[in-house]
Parts: structure tokens; sequence; C-alpha cells
């Protein structure tokens, strides 16, 4: 078979506004597809004349003048007659029919491709007593000459078929003479033979499906297409990601995914990142997501030595025994963005039930690239940029600070000039120059980092064997002062093969990725934002740091930011994953297979903190130290598996059988040394006079289960699923080790019906589906069922021996906590599939909540862990629409949108009120709620802010424990993304805006850790926000009277410090020219392209902080980054 055209084939390979713009966007693209759709047939006209000529000249002509493409079998287009046609100003419609008159073939249009075919019998001329052929024996391929295994072979009206075996043969028996042979292969366009006295030998090619509807979706222990799912799953391709100058893969899936909500907390390299599937399940233990990489679990948190939190943040807490604890940074940046090829997250319970307890919170589903049969193919991607902090809080100048300071004074009645100069509560006033203005935003994160990427891969194989290496060197600096950076090198092999007659099959894959890792141990952001204005100069003219010390020897510049550089973080970590996939048929249709798998994520850490960064008055009593941190975390896993294809009746029957054995292992420490003799020798642990071990933490993790899936398709038009899963967990007691879990879908592809095709022609594909399941959360850490003891230590310990204290009580009756998941939707293409709309609403109720539960205090503990009979639900509707916008010779245009709108509320906690929560859960309310007074001004009097008490009554003097009757949630209302897509010949435009509605908390009525008027080193200056306050007695000002005394709490303790943040966000730009393949073969080059690429490029938002992603001003917010690159092939 092949596909002919004029010439080569095109390669496939906060606000108010934001529902408006979703309404109109939304109208558009249904519009713009109206219309495309109404006149694809009758643009491109035709003008032909021909006499006596080959069909296939004829549609090489039409082919040209239209923009349309051809595909059919050479052999076949040769049975045609010859054409005679004289045709002027015709639509390719019916100049396809005039040369199709009379003929022995006929034709059908998909997705601007004129598929050739014979002409199939009708119903009438199929003769139930025909003589039957003796046999009918074929072999199905793709268009590369592969045999499909498991395609589907019916004739067509009756109820005999089968399967193509391992090397895509079929045999048929008792089949009538002019019966037709119905093909269909899960991606591949479906075909229809008529059989004509032979049957004998045949080999038929089917062509891949150009509608997303039919892409490949990798899922749990297999693979799906949108088509044919019954589950909640969402895809974002390897190209997609590649589009995007990220360091972590799951900063390219922000707003392209529904349901999903991802926020990076830290513009840091290697910073962390917190990612929830559907809201938050589990009140106080882990609400991560399943991570698997080619089938093998990933850890979502690395345990924290204690050394990296202050500049990588964590991506969420997690639980260890009774204590929720941050981990450092985030596991996914060890995962090389360029070695993906696509991302799967798995949702509902469908997809996720046969995860187990592992998957309450959804999956995420990565598979790396592998190898093509195929030439050997050498590709090389360079790319170099920037990156710039571009959002900042407007903070006061000198002038506008120094008024404040001496306002507050007044107020106070506090006369300034009878106070000492080396009265630390005064230097900014007193000691400081307060003529100067130093713009410390600009100065400590206005710097330029550096954004590098090399990637060089080698593909190709056999049929028997395909084999892919990649490597890739990735640098990114950082935009604080001095020479910090984070270096990446990695390697990625993948082989895979099969025996020559297609019975054995295996793939390895593996990967290994170092980092380097060198940042300061404290983010700048913090005291860029609050350093006062008039702060002296951060070197002394020798070089040296100016500490800017009295007459007394006092360092009134003790937080001086460059002393911060000195105390340096060093992270130098090493990421392994391996698998291997073994597959063998036993039979046609029955295969067992085995998936072994080993990852290992090491670390060693390193702080230090010399002499030259500490207070000259203080060099003699805090001796130079250093810290020693090391982690290593480990999995290995086999899971043997029995997978079955049958047909039965008038469907396809597919079943799995699997286990698996699982164990995790993760150990790590810290060490401080003290007492170096030159700060040169830091990193020499044998430079320390004394060390001491800090924290130590070892632990292991035991996981086994057994599990099933049985799917059924009743000729493509009812499909039910069934998933089954019995686990076993070392994380709880013997007597709840092991639960079960499972989820039941269905889908009904309703456009297969007859009445939907009569009635509703423009409706190409519909399907509802449905699912319901549960799944388990065991991320309440390790032995947090058992007796746990710690050591203790002594300067002189008793005869020599380290004693054990006891810090956590045994509780053998922990269970699961366990989710149930129920989904509806439907999937709708529309107009050929040109509009793809998916609609879902998912409510998930999460119950048997792992809590702490308050003891008495002769207990002699505080807490232990039990699980509570209270119920969190999540609710949401999810909405993806894509459509084809314009698709025409030379020019395409696709949009996507998705939408999600979450809710979270606590429907159930019985004993609430009698219960230690009582102050911090409401029923009907988000389980994230703040209680806070209800604010009520300033009053004009007294220049104070007012709140209202339990009773509504104003005051300046609330109840803390009493008056806090508002609730808050800074929970989103909705999420979405909009992206779209445009190719011209070799350009190719993409791009995406990201849309969260939102509150958070802002910093209109401070900075958030000093009130106006107040000075306390390196935090004392203020957003502009805070201007113009209350001076005099019938004022009528948002902002109180100015002070330095304790006096803005009932503002910062009200529901007016939280505002609006929601934001719209031009996440990723992508523009790229690939060159055209007349010039680049004479580079002797496969292809030459340039791209330019933006990340975090524009946002719109009121919030009053610096950014209203990770919000707040103690983290250095997402860097806006430019990158230029270049991509060419051997």
């Amino acid at each position: 078979m092949q596909i002919t055209a004029p010439g080569k084939v095109p390669h496939r390979g906060a606000l108010p506004q934001i529902m408006l713009v979703m309404r109109l966007v939304a109208i558009l693209m249904l519009a713009t597809c109206l219309q495309v759709s109404a006149r694809g047939y009758t643009q491109g006209r035709v003008n032909l004349t021909l006499k006596n000529a080959p069909l296939e000249t004829a549609l090489k002509a039409i082919m040209k003048q239209s923009g349309y493409y051809y595909w059919g079998d050479p052999a076949l287009l040769k049975r045609a007659k010859p054409v005679n046609v004289a045709l002027r100003d015709a639509e390719v419609r019916a100049a396809l029919d005039e040369c199709f008159r009379d003929q022995p073939l006929t034709y059908e249009i998909e997705d601007r491709i004129v598929v050739v075919k014979e002409v199939v019998a009708s119903s009438a001329s199929i003769v139930p007593n025909a003589e039957p052929l003796s046999e009918v024996r074929g072999r199905v391929m793709d268009e590369k000459g592969e045999p499909l295994v498991g395609a589907s072979v019916v004739v067509k009206g009756t109820k005999i078929g089968t399967v193509t075996d391992s090397k895509g043969n079929f045999e048929l028996s008792n089949v009538s003479n002019g019966a037709v042979l119905v093909l269909s292969y899960t991606g591949y366009l479906s075909r229809e033979i008529v059989l004509r006295g032979g049957g004998q030998d045949m080999v038929i090619r089917l062509i891949v499906s150009n509608s997303p509807l039919d892409e490949v979706e990798v899922i749990a222990y297999g693979t799906t297409t949108q088509r044919f799912t019954t589950g909640n799953i969402s895809e974002v391709k390897g190209e997609d990601i590649a589009r995007q100058p990220v360091g972590n893969p799951l900063l390219a899936l922000e707003g392209r995914v529904p349901g999903l909500f991802i926020t990076q907390n830290t513009g840091v390299p290697g910073g962390g990142v917190t990612v929830r599937i559907q809201g938050q399940n589990s009140i106080q233990r882990g609400n991560d997501p399943l991570y698997v990489i080619d089938g093998i679990p990933y850890n979502s948190q690395i345990p924290s030595t204690g050394l990296g939190n202050n500049i990588l943040g964590n991506s969420g807490n997690y639980s260890t025994g009774n204590i929720q604890i941050n981990g450092v940074g985030n596991p996914l940046s060890y995962i090389n963005p360029l070695d993906i090829a696509s991302i799967e997250v798995l949702k509902d319970a469908d997809a996720t039930a046969i995860y187990g307890s592992r998957a309450a919170n959804g999956a995420i589903l990565i598979t790396t690239k592998k190898g093509v049969a195929g030439s050997m193919k050498v590709d090389f991607n360079l790319q170099q940029g920037f990156g710039k902090v571009t959002r900042s809080m407007k903070m006061m100048n000198t002038r506008q600070y120094l008024d404040m300071r001496y306002e507050a004074l007044k107020n106070d009645g506090i006369n300034l000039s009878a106070q000492s100069k080396t009265n630390a509560n005064y230097y900014d006033l007193l000691f400081w120059d307060t003529t100067r203005y130093t713009n410390w935003a600009k100065t400590l994160i206005g710097n330029t980092a550096q954004y590098t990427n090399v990637n060089g891969s080698v593909s190709g194989g056999t049929n028997t064997i395909q084999y892919f290496l990649d490597g890739t060197y990735h640098r990114e600096t950082t935009v604080f002062p001095g020479d910090f950076s984070d270096q990446k090198a990695s390697l990625h092999l993948n082989i895979s093969g099969a025996s020559s007659k297609q019975k054995f099959h295996f793939q390895l894959t593996g990967s290994y990725l170092y980092d380097d890792n060198q940042l300061p141990q404290t983010d700048l952001t913090n005291i860029a934002m609050l350093l006062e204005p008039d702060a002296p100069p951060l070197y002394n003219s020798d070089g040296s740091i100016n500490w800017a010390q009295t007459a007394t020897g006092n360092s009134s510049f003790d937080h001086n930011p460059m002393a911060k550089l000195y105390n340096t973080y060093r992270n130098d970590a090493g990421n392994l994953m391996s698998n291997l996939l073994l597959v063998y048929r036993l039979l046609p249709g029955l295969d067992v297979q085995s998936n072994i798998g080993y990852t290992n994520m090491h670390s060693k850490e390193f702080t230090a903190s010399p002499l030259v960064a500490i207070q000259p008055e203080y060099r003699t009593n805090i001796p130079r130290s250093a810290n020693y941190g090391a982690s290593d975390i480990y999995t290995w896993i086999v899971e043997p598996q029995i997978h079955y294809v049958k047909k039965i009746l008038k469907g396809k029957l597919e079943s799995l059988l699997g286990a698996t054995i699982q164990q995790n292992g993760s150990n790590g420490y810290s060490i401080e040394g003290v007492g170096y003799n030159s700060d040169n020798v830091l990193e020499n642990i044998q430079d320390a006079t004394a060390l001491s071990a800090t924290s130590v933490f070892q632990s292991e993790y035991k996981y086994g289960a057994v599990f099933g899936r049985i799917n059924y398709d009743w000729q493509d038009k009812y499909i039910i699923n069934l998933n089954g899963r019995r686990d076993g967990s070392s994380r709880f007691g013997e007597n709840n080790q092991f639960h079960e879990f499972g989820s039941v879908g269905a889908g009904w592809i309703f456009s297969r019906e007859k009445f939907i095709q009569n009635d509703l022609p423009f409706l190409s594909f519909g399907k509802l589906r449905a699912s319901y399941g549960t799944t388990g959360n065991d991320q309440i850490g390790d032995y947090a069922f058992m007796n746990l003891y710690s050591a203790v230590y002594a300067s002189v310990p008793y005869q020599g021996a380290v004693g054990l204290a006891p810090t956590g009580l045994a509780n053998p009756y922990l269970e699961w906590e366990e989710t149930q998941k129920a989904s509806l939707g439907g999937d709708f293409g529309i107009l050929r599939d040109r509009l793809l709309l998916n609609v879902t609403f998912e409510r998930n109720r999460s119950s048997n909540e792992l809590l702490n539960y308050a003891l008495p205090n002769i207990t002699g503990f505080g807490t232990i862990t039990k699980n509570f009979p209270a119920t969190v639900q999540n609710t949401s509707w999810e909405l993806n629409l894509n459509s084809t916008n314009v698709n025409v010779k030379g020019f395409t245009w696709t949009t996507g949108l998705n939408l999600t709108i979450p809710r979270n509320k606590l429907i159930s906690f019985p004993n609430l009120s009698t219960s230690t929560y009582a102050k911090s859960l409401v029923i009907g309310q988000p389980v994230n709620i703040q209680h806070e007074l209800h604010f009520l001004g300033v009053n004009p009097a007294t220049g104070l802010y007012i709140a209202a008490d339990s009773h509504g009554n104003p005051t300046s003097t609330p109840n803390y424990s009493t008056d806090r009757t508002v609730t808050v949630s800074t929970f989103p209302k909705f999420y979405g993304g909009l992206q779209n897509s445009l190719q011209f010949k070799g350009f190719q435009l993409d791009f995406i805006f990201q849309f969260t509605k939102q509150r958070a908390y802002a910093y209109k009525f401070g900075n958030g850790y000093k009130y106006p008027g107040q000075f306390f080193r390196s935090q004392s200056n203020q957003p502009v926000s805070v201007l113009n306050p209350w001076q005099k007695p019938g004022d009528n000002a948002s902002i109180q009277r100015y002070s330095t005394k304790l006096t803005g709490l009932v503002a910062a303790s009200s529901d007016a410090v939280y505002a609006d943040a929601s934001y719209i966000r031009l996440r990723n730009l992508s523009l790229s020219y690939q060159f055209p393949d007349k010039w680049v073969q004479k580079g002797r080059f496969r292809y030459f392209r340039m791209y330019m690429q933006g990340q975090n490029l524009w946002t719109i938002t009121h919030y009053q902080g610096m950014d209203p992603e990770n919000q707040g001003n103690s983290a250095l917010p997402p860097l806006q980054i430019w990158t230029l690159g270049i991509q060419l092939g051997l």
C-alpha cells in the first residue's frame, strides 16, 4: 500500500473575564469548525480533462489541485477502468465521483486522505446458500509490513470471526463466496474486503488512523485508545514536553490536563513541586499521586536530611510514623524531560483501582522513548537561553520608609533625638546612612540565570531488534549573586527485540542521571523583599563583607545577604532506573510475561558555615562548622503476568492476571563537624575536631499483591472493564495487613447505533462511560503501628551505654484510608472528529481518615495515629475540548481547551464537636479552611483595626479563641488551560495560557513578618499598599496608624488578609522553523530545525504579592525563561 501526493506527504510524526473568555473561545472554535467543515469539500476546485487515462493519473491530478492525498494498493488500481472526464470548476467529491463512475472500486475520504478500496457487496448480494470456500487464510500487516497481532477479522453480518496470531495470520472456515471481511485494529482504520473466489494467502494492510481517538494511550499494565477506554485518562505527548524549557517534567503538565493541579513552589533549579489530582483526599496523610516510570513505581518524595530544606523547598507534606514532615526538592527533577515519550494521568477508579492501595490520589505514568525499526538515525538538540524574575512586590523606597518610621515613633511618643546610635532599635534611623537607597530586589534576585541543554541520540534497528540511546547535559544557574548552578548529565538506553518467529519479546530500559546542585543555603528572596532600603553597602572598600559595626563592636548589619551566600549548599545525586520486560507467547492470544525493575536514588549533601560568614564579635564563641549528609533510596519489583486475548461471540475478550512483589528501602544521615582550622578545609570531614550525628533515618517497606483485569468489547460498541486487586503492606499491623480494592467500568459507543448515524450525521463519534470502584492510601510512613524508640545520648553515658527512649505508641489496628470513586462522562467527536469534546463528573469520597488522636499527658505522648470515621468528598467537573480549526493545504490550526471546577468538603465526622479537631474542621467546609476574624476596617476615632466579635460587635481587642467566626479556603475555584498550535509549511507556533481562580494570603496590611512602623534588621521594609495610613481622628483609612509596637494582629488574623489571587499566564510559547528538504539534503542532513521557546512569559493578576502561583515572599517565584535552539538529524 502507498500514499501518493503531489509532493511529499507531510510529516506526522482572578479574573471575572475568564469565564467570558472561555465562552467566547468555545463559540469561536465551534463556529470555525463548522465553517471550515462546511467549506472543506468546496474549496480546492478541480479542472481536469482526460481521455482513456489510468485512474491513478486522474487521482494524482485531482490531488495536486485540491491538496488532498490518496491511499491505495497499486495492484488494486491496475484493475480500474480507463477514465474519461471533462471537469471545470468541480468540487473535489464531484470530481472523484466522476472518476469512480462504473468502476469496480470506490473511495472514502478520511481527514483529507482519499482511501481507494473495492466495492463492498450489499447484503442482498450475499447468497446464504452460496458455495462456501474451503478455507480463508491471510495475514494482516501495517503500512511498514509489520504483523498486527490481535487484529479483529469478522465476516460481516455473521458470527464468524477470529483474531490474528503473533505473525498477523488468521484462518476462517465455511465462509461464503462474496462475503465481506471486516478487519479492524486499535489505532488503525478499519477495512472491508470482498471475497471473490479466492481467499488464499491474502496480505491485507491497514493504515494508521489520523483521529486522536485512535492514538495509543498507556494505562496500568497495558494500552488502550481514547475511543475504547472506559476510564478518565489524559495524555501529554513527548513533543509537547520537549517544547518547554523545564528541568522537571511535571512543570510541562501545568495547564494541560483537566483535574491536575500543579504548583511550582520555588524558581530554584531542582526545587519542590506539589501535585494534586482531583483535590485533597486525606486530611493529614499523603496526597501525592502514584508515579510509575516504564512500569516501575517511583518515589513521590525525597526524605530530608535537614540540609537542603531552606533552598530547595518541598513538594507537599508526607508522613513518617506519627510525624508530618516536608520532603526536600522533588524526585522528578532527576528525570530528563527529553527522555519522555508520553505522560498519562489516570484519575478515576477504572483507571487506578488495579494499582490498589497506592493510587487513591491518582497515578501518573511516564513512558520513555524507545527505538523504532529502520536505518540508523542520529539526532542533536542544542539549546541556550536565560531566565529572569519578572514579578515582585513593590516595596517602599527610602523616603517612604523613613516617613513611616518617623510617624510610628511620633504616634508612640518616642523622642528619636534622645536615643543612642548604638541602640539596635534605631540602627536604620541613627546609625545607617538615611540618604542611601538600594533596590534590594534588583540587587539580590535581579541577575540573569543561564540555561543550557545539549542532547544527542542514536536510534534504529531491524524487525527483530531496535535500539535507542541518548545523552543529555543540562545546566541552570541562579539569579542570585555568585557562581551557583545546577548541572545534570544523563544517559538513557532502550533495547527491544523479538525472536524470528515473534514468540519471544524482550525490552530493556535503563537510565542514569547525575546531578551536581550547588546553591546557597538560603533563598535570598525574603531578604530581598524585606531588607530596609537604607541598609549599608554589602561590601567594604577592601572587598570584605560589611558588617557595619558600631562603636561598641556590635554588627548593625548582621543579616548582610552576602554572608548568607558564603553558607553554601551542595547536593551530588545519582538516579538509576532499570527495567526488563520479558514476554513469551505460549499460544495464539496467550502471553506470559514478567516485568522486573530496580531503581536507586542516592545523594550526598554538604553545607558550610565558614568563619567569614559569622559576625566578627561572635567568632571567638561560634566556631566554623559543616554538615555532611547522605541518603539512599531503592526499589525493586517483580510483576509476573498472564495476558489472554480471544474472540468470543461478537466481541473480544482481554484478560490479565498478575502479581506484585516489591520492596522499598531508604536510609540517610547528617553529621555536623566543628573545630576546623580554616574555611578552606570544611569539605574534609577529617579536619573537624568534633563530630556529632544530627539526624539518622532508616526504613524498609514490603508490599505484595495479586491483581486482575477483564475487558470485553462487544462489536466495538459495548465495553465493560473489571479490575481487582488484593494488597498486603508492611505499613500496617498484623490485624489489617491485607485489603481488597476493585472497580467496574462500562462504555457505550452509541455513535455506532444506526439510528444515531441516520439522525445525527454530524456526530462522528459518541461514547458514554461510567465507573465505580475503591482505591486506598498507605502514605502513612513506615512503622506507624509499632512501638518506636530512639537513642538517648549523654556527655557522660551511664556505664558507657546508650539509652533508649520511647518515641511512639503501638496501634496494630491501623487500617487503610479508602477512597470510593464514582465517575460519569461522555466523549464526543463532531464533524469527522474535527471537534472532540470530553466531559466528566467525578465524585471521590475518602473515609477511615488517619489522624493524630490526642492523648492525656500522663501517657507520655501527645498523640497516637488512629483511624477516624471522617469522610472527605472531592467532586469535579472536567471539560476537555480539542478542535481542528483549519486544515487546508500547507496550513493547520488546532486548539485545545480544558477546564476543571473542583469542590472539596468534609461531609462526615462523628463527634467532631467534642474532638480536638473542632476548631480546625467544619462539616460542609473544605478541609483546608482557616478560622479568621471578620474584618470591619479602621476605627476612625482611634486609628486601630477593628473586627467583629462572636456577637457581631466591633472591637479592637478580640478574643482570638471565640471570635474567629469566618472560614476561608484557598483551594482553587476553577483552573485550566487554553493551547493553540499553528503550522504553515515549515513554521510552527505553539502557545498555552494557564488560568486559575483562587484566593490567597495577600500583603495589603504589611509584609507578613513585621507590622508597618516596626524595625527588626532585614525584616522591616513594607509594601507600598500600606501607604496613606490613619493619622488623626476622623480619618477614613484602610491602614491603621503606624506604630513600633505589635498592633496589627487584628488585620493579619482576619478574612480581609485573603484576597483574589487569580491569574492568567502565558505558560509556554514555542516558535520553530524546519528548513525545506531540498535545502537540508544539500547539507546531508535528514532535517534541520531552528526554534525559540519561552516559559512563564506573561501574567495577568491582581495578586498583592510576588507571584500568584507559589505565593508568599519567602521563595523565589518561577522564572521567565527564553531559549534559542537548533535540532538536526543525520
